[in-house]
């Protein structure tokens, strides 16, 4: 007890009549119900701590009795009260949430808190209790370095919850009274707001079921990750609903996307690579937060076995449904489609031929949902070893059916039978990757240099008998005669060239410019020309620029290109080839307008040194290998620094090309021998490649019906 009781003793709110601080306690609650705050809290943030406290205030209600109190503290302060002292709570806490604490703690006199104007901390808080009972008028209690300022003007220090040092620095500030420092420790508010902020709301889990699934892609590409993480999501929304269920799986699409296109940030552009990467994260991290959503909102019945299987089966088919969606919507992005995850899966991989990818995207969602049922059930029924079982049997006899099936396909299939025609069993083509880093396709002065070592390099390796020579997107730069020089090279080594370049057509109205394909015979004329269909966006052209002109200043490209309107067939001696640019390979539905051209190969041009290094070209490649079992025609990448190589009909990666030292990031050449159809087998073509995408758009169509349906029986039990 004091000596002196009618000295009013001033109590610190955070940290010390509580073991946390309610600025953070706020704070993590805000973002917990809803993560896009983090933007309207940094703008509160920039007018100061008092403004952001009272904004934190006016949208967050704390209940004081779930606050940690320094009981040993507080059962002093009741002690105090009863000899007859004044207490008064001075907190930097907004007069808002202090207000309840005072009143449920019901020891003290008045309240000083902050306003939304000043902060009462440190040097204010000194400067209002000076005036209020003047200098060592009072006595303190407070716990941390800002404390400092207030124990030199006061009375008589009482230090709660604070470390040695701030005990030490207490004794030079005034003399040390009282101290309840037992039990302290340096992380207990970190520690409340991690639990508050990412365990209680579940985005620490969703985060890791994000961070998952990017694992199962390349480069690191454990693909039994993918198996794993959409349940992990939907274990982290458990017992959420609406809001906080689509929160948690945008945590988890967000997670991902971040991870996995890293190599956005590779760009030898500053600045728009890092906003490219948080545009396109967070857009596509939606459909993440739409899934988990519609998943939880359709939570059936644990009691029932067929419900159960219902509820996996209508996830799966939701998560199809979103795929496609976000393959089409604002011209598509149809990157990393969960079946892409598998792609070295080759057996599996064979429904794709049927399917699509969306197949293998459907079965791996269904398995993952089936684990998740599975392990309710053992926790629900722990005594019952074998529970599990009518959880996971019609998901894993399907894999595994699939999977033997496959196998079978491949093997039937592995060599196609010799032809009795003129047409060469095998089609003998030669991929260079000249691996010319992005600032030297940019700089003009090394455009002929760069020129004559392609032409070198490919004068070399057509001595090998080639039938044909490619080279990957923007090998070849543009200046007067290039055109010219193509064609003497190719009619004098006899070989047919595909290449990249630009095209332009004029019309009274407009001039049109377009990022194309050619093909050159051997006979040194132009045989196909084939202008790209799908351009990439703020890369080759500014959506809504005419009406929304700012937005060129989003990107570094100062014009734009016009993208094609039709697939094309390059016809040369004893093969067709289809000509795919850049990510074109990406899309199924670009792919399969392609292959309806029946041609022997598919054939991709890239350009993937814009991101370095990366995983992005190991990306790019899994998704390339569904377009070739898609459409059952082998598929040639050559592209600018890896991966090059080819993949047959079945999804196999045939060959890749690597440098000695084990690098496909370098320059070199690869030839390949790529068998070819007989003649009287060209037309066969795939389920898929005649049907297209019926069993993605048949799962929209069945989501689409169950949302209908369970809003029906829903508003009929309301009205009941």
């Amino acid at each position: 007890m004091a000596d002196i009781p009618n000295v009013p003793l001033v109590v610190d709110l955070d940290g010390t009549l509580i073991r946390t601080d309610l600025m953070w306690e706020s704070l993590s609650r805000l973002l917990r119900r809803n993560p896009f705050a983090l933007f309207q809290i940094l703008s509160w943030w920039i007018r100061g701590r008092a403004r952001l406290k009272q904004r934190l205030a006016e949208r967050v209600q704390i209940d004081p009795a779930s606050l940690p109190y320094h009981e040993e503290f507080l059962a002093w302060l009741r002690t105090e009260k009863g000899s007859g002292r004044k207490i008064i709570l001075a907190t930097a806490s907004d007069r808002k949430l202090a207000q309840p604490v005072a009143a449920y703690v019901g020891v003290f006199d008045e309240v000083l808190a902050s306003d939304g104007k000043t902060n009462l901390r440190s040097e204010n808080k000194l400067r209002a209790l000076a005036e209020k009972f003047g200098e060592r008028g009072f006595d303190y209690a407070g716990n941390s370095s800002a404390d400092y300022a207030v124990w030199r003007g006061a009375r008589e220090a009482v230090v709660v919850n604070a470390s040695r040092r701030v005990r030490r620095k207490a004794a030079h500030c005034a003399k040390v009274g009282a101290t309840f420092c037992d039990g302290y420790s340096s992380v207990a508010v970190a520690k409340r707001v991690g639990t508050e902020l990412f365990w209680r709301s579940g985005y620490l889990l969703a985060l890791a079921a994000g961070l998952l699934l990017a694992a199962a892609f390349p480069k690191i590409g454990v693909a039994g990750f993918a198996w794993a993480a959409p349940a992990l999501m939907v274990f982290a929304a458990r017992g959420k609903t609406g809001a906080e269920a689509f929160r948690v799986g945008y945590v988890s699409g967000l997670g991902f996307w971040l991870a996995s296109l890293y190599w956005l940030l590779r760009m030898p552009v500053a600045g728009f690579p890092m906003l490219g990467w948080l545009a396109l994260s967070a857009y596509v991290a939606l459909f993440f937060g739409a899934w988990v959503w519609f998943i939880s909102h359709f939570q059936f019945s644990i009691s029932h076995w067929r419900r159960r299987v219902l509820w996996t089966l209508t996830g799966a088919a939701a998560w199809v449904a979103l795929e496609l969606l976000r393959g089409w919507l604002f011209s598509g992005f149809p990157w990393s489609l969960l079946g892409a995850s598998q792609y070295q899966l080759v057996p599996l991989l064979q429904i794709a031929s049927v399917t699509g990818v969306y197949g293998v995207s459907f079965l791996v969602v269904w398995f993952s949902l089936g684990l998740y049922s599975a392990a309710e059930m053992i926790c629900l029924n722990p005594a019952k070893r074998h529970v599990w079982q009518a959880e996971m049997v019609l998901p894993l006899v399907t894999v595994l059916l699939l999977f033997v099936g496959g196998i079978f396909k491949i093997d039937f299939n592995s060599h196609p039978a010799a032809s009795l025609s003129e047409r060469p069993p095998f089609l003998r083509v030669t991929l260079v990757q000249p691996s010319v880093p992005q600032t030297l396709i940019w700089s003009p002065e090394a455009d002929e240099k760069r020129f004559a070592e392609l032409l070198a390099r490919s004068q070399r390796a057509v001595t090998n008998g080639t039938d044909l020579l490619v080279w990957p997107e923007s090998a070849v730069p543009m200046f007067d005669g290039v055109y010219d020089v193509i064609s003497r090279f190719a009619q004098s080594n006899r070989v047919a060239v595909i290449f990249n370049g630009d095209d332009a057509e004029f019309s009274p109205a407009a001039t049109n410019y377009f990022n194309a394909a050619f093909l050159i015979g051997t006979d040194g004329r132009c045989a196909g020309v084939y202008h790209k269909q799908n351009l990439v966006i703020f890369g080759e052209y500014v959506p809504l620029a005419r009406w929304l002109p700012f937005l060129k200043y989003l990107t570094p490209i100062q014009g734009g290109w016009t993208p094609g309107t039709r697939p094309a067939v390059f016809a040369g001696n004893h093969f067709t080839a289809a000509p795919l640019i850049c990510f074109e390979d990406v899309f199924p539905g670009t792919a399969r307008a392609a292959a309806a051209t029946e041609p022997d190969l598919l054939v991709n041009l890239s350009n993937d040194g814009w991101f370095g290094e990366s995983a992005e070209q190991w990306q790019h490649l899994a998704n390339a290998v569904f377009r070739a079992v898609e459409n059952g025609r082998p598929l040639v990448r050559c592209s600018n620094n890896g991966v090059t190589g080819w993949i047959d009909a079945r999804g196999r990666v045939r060959e890749i090309f690597r440098t000695k030292t084990g690098s496909e990031y370098a320059e070199g050449v690869l030839t390949v021998e790529i068998p070819l159809r007989p003649t009287m087998e060209k037309s066969v073509s795939t389920f898929y490649q005649r049907h297209g995408d019926w069993f993605s758009r048949s799962c929209a169509v069945i989501v689409l019906a169950m949302w209908v349906i369970n809003r029906y029986k829903k508003n009929s039990n309301q009205k009941g």
